[in-house]
């Protein structure tokens, strides 16, 4: 079902975006105990590649002295993926990441389906597991980084705009609806891909 004309989807996307004061990502960081395989799996098979590496002697958070490095494997946007690791006395070992995607997960986009299926056949390479998830609006893989961070790669599929931006005429009502106990589910292009 199109509630209205591609052109005018499309355009009501671009003023909404362009609206937005926050542009994109600058970088998300987690902390890691073993960057070589860090950047292994971030450069070596998601080909990341590594733009900065920032050696500190000093926590400008907590204000203490410390010496980690933080390096930086960059997106096609110019945003990044940072990882902290620290020199082995100077901190706790870094909590272990969420094993449920619900809690936590970062999602990396590509341009389509055949690019999430190229990086899903890199990450078999690697020995990783991998899973392929159609959630209507956007084919994914996702799989597990050597931190036990969940990373999906995902692309919008074909007719994922249209169907956004039904969904962002009704996401006010949905989620009052959610809230005040309606179940019912509402994502009826679940697993409709097609492949």
């Amino acid at each position: 079902m199109q509630v209205d004309s591609d052109t005018s989807v499309i355009a009501r996307r671009k003023e909404r975006l362009r609206s937005n004061r926050i542009s994109g990502w600058h970088h998300h960081a987690v902390r890691t105990k073993d960057m070589t395989a860090t950047r292994a799996f971030y450069e070596g098979v998601l080909q990341l590649p590594l733009v900065g590496t920032w050696t500190e002697a000093y926590d400008v958070i907590k204000q203490t002295p410390s010496n980690y490095v933080h390096c930086f494997f960059e997106v096609g946007d110019g945003s990044a993926l940072g990882f902290f690791q620290f020199e082995e006395g100077m901190r706790d070992a870094p909590m272990p990441m969420p094993r449920d995607p619900y809690e936590h997960h970062v999602s990396l986009g590509v341009d389509t389906m055949e690019t999430v299926d190229y990086f899903r056949k890199r990450i078999e390479e690697a020995g990783a597991p991998v899973e392929i998830v159609d959630h209507g609006y956007c084919y994914s893989c996702y799989t597990q980084d050597p931190n036990g961070m969940i990373v999906e790669i995902s692309t919008i599929v074909p007719n994922g705009i249209e169907i956004l931006e039904q969904s962002a005429q009704t996401a006010e009502a949905d989620l009052e609806n959610w809230l005040a106990g309606v179940r019912e589910p509402n994502n009826k292009w679940r697993g409709k891909t097609k492949i």
